[in-house]
């Protein structure tokens, strides 16, 4: 392998690690309206998973990783969160980006107890498709496919996703609700 290959591989990496090496932060609450991209791929644990076979749900994109330390302080709370809201009919969808292996990804759902899949993007592809700018990164997708709602950073609360959810649950989408 050429070192421009290598350097290839090695630079979606150094990206996410650099996003996620700062201190913890508040993540930032976008209002969205753009169509969820695609998202199709291998589970970890080798099952096959589409965003698209969640259409008709209102669906919640984790974007996460094992040596972030916002999404290590979000899960417990994402797996809080996604019970409460599951008979709602709500679905959450993990996206793990750039892990060298998958030992740590389940690790990681074992110790949480996470009760959503995730889908394996080791290359990036798919969280780049987000437009995400670092880690963690939340997406609420309607029911028709359409992103709602991105928190780029830390959610730092059930209260903030619960509230984005609510409004994504009764049709409106128009501006972030502030957790009480």
């Amino acid at each position: 392998m050429t070192v421009v290959a290598r350097l290839r591989l090695l630079a979606p990496i150094a990206m996410l690690l650099i996003a996620c090496s700062s201190p913890p932060t508040v993540g930032t609450v976008r209002v969205e309206g753009r169509p969820l991209p695609e998202l199709t791929g291998t589970g970890l644990q080798g099952e096959h998973l589409s965003a698209a076979e969640l259409r008709g749900h209102v669906v919640v994109v984790s974007v996460w990783a094992t040596w972030c330390y916002d999404c290590e302080k979000d899960q417990p709370g994402f797996v809080n969160v996604a019970n409460r809201y599951a008979h709602r009919g709500v679905r959450f969808l993990g996206l793990n980006p750039s892990e060298i292996s998958l030992a740590q990804p389940q690790e990681w759902v074992r110790r949480y107890d996470v009760p959503y899949p995730s889908i394996e993007d080791p290359s990036g592809r798919f969280a780049a498709s987000l437009g995400y700018t670092g880690m963690p990164a939340t997406y609420v997708v309607d029911r028709d496919g359409t992103i709602r709602f991105s928190v780029i950073g830390s959610t730092t609360s059930e209260a903030t996703l619960s509230g984005l959810i609510d409004q994504v649950l009764a049709g409106t989408t128009g501006s972030p609700a502030q957790p009480a």
